[in-house]
């Protein structure tokens, strides 16, 4: 059993070693979700998971980083794009911590490209999510500024109706004038100049604004209507094209990426006690079944 384990210690310290297995370093981020705007009922850090693990993401890695190369896939085998994902799955790993917020892990045999790795993932995160917010941003723009240019066409419409009272009618300030015509009219009717072939263009003026002060009145109030809702429109459509030009981060930074010092696979240790132990029990299992062997052979010659 002693020389099974010294054996087996001498074994494990050859087989990790960097010869057979590349070691690997790890950059990991902790981030908080931030700007994202929900789209159904997950919360944020959910939406923020969704997109992290997005094939955009993974596509542009791969290109960044020339992964195909990196990990030394030959690109003529059969399947190497699955290879790839697999490896990448692998080295890759993206989870919701308990605290509501999002740790990204990578592993790489080289500690700079796996900090920037995480690095690349958050920046590519944060363009998907300004290109999905500029592009509803887009959306509601264009039918901002439809809804003003059809209040806009309603107001013109209104001002051109008011223009023909005005100068058609003499119907300037409908409310003003009623008041002072009003007693001046009254003041000729009682001294019998107007009406019945009497006073005829203040009989006239009277006409008009029977006729036409209901209408000038309604097209006021509407316009006076339509220029609030314009206006309304107008200050959406402002904010709306603030939007679609913000240049904003979707992700807090709680722990920052940076170059390991040191690897963090294998763990010789623990390969060492593993592989000892495993062989160990495997020479004690077969010592076992040899002494077991040995008596029932001894006890059949007996």
């Amino acid at each position: 059993m002693i020389l099974v384990a010294v054996v087996s210690i001498v074994l494990a310290v050859i087989f990790s070693s960097e010869t057979f297995i590349k070691p690997k370093f790890k950059s990991t981020a902790i981030v908080y979700p931030s700007n994202l705007v929900p789209y159904s009922t997950e919360s944020p850090t959910e939406q923020m998971l969704q997109l992290l693990e997005s094939d955009d993401i993974r596509d542009e890695l791969i290109d960044d980083f020339q992964l195909f190369q990196h990990y030394d896939i030959d690109t003529t085998a059969k399947f190497p794009l699955s290879i790839l994902y697999a490896m990448m799955s692998e080295n890759i790993k993206v989870d919701k911590t308990k605290f509501e917020s999002v740790e990204i892990t990578v592993w790489d045999t080289n500690p700079l490209i796996a900090s920037q790795m995480v690095d690349s993932v958050l920046s590519i995160m944060h363009k998907k999510a300004r290109s999905m917010q500029r592009e509803k941003s887009g959306e509601v723009v264009v039918i901002l500024k439809n809804q003003l240019d059809l209040k806009k066409a309603e107001m013109d419409s209104m001002e051109l109706a008011l223009l023909e009272i005005r100068t058609k009618y003499g119907i300037l300030d409908y409310d003003g004038q009623i008041k002072s015509f009003t007693k001046t009219y009254y003041n000729e009717m009682a001294s019998g100049r107007v009406g019945a072939g009497g006073n005829r263009p203040l009989d006239k003026v009277m006409d008009n604004l029977l006729t036409k002060g209901g209408e000038y009145i309604s097209l006021k109030e509407h316009l006076w209507r339509a220029r609030g809702a314009y206006n309304d429109y107008k200050i959406s459509y402002e904010n709306a094209l603030k939007d679609l030009s913000k240049e904003l981060t979707y992700s807090n930074l709680v722990t920052k990426p940076v170059p390991a010092e040191k690897k963090s696979y294998p763990v010789r240790s623990l390969l060492i006690i593993m592989f000892t132990g495993a062989m160990l029990l495997l020479s004690l299992i077969i010592i076992v079944i040899f002494e077991n062997t040995k008596r029932i052979e001894s006890n059949r010659l007996l």
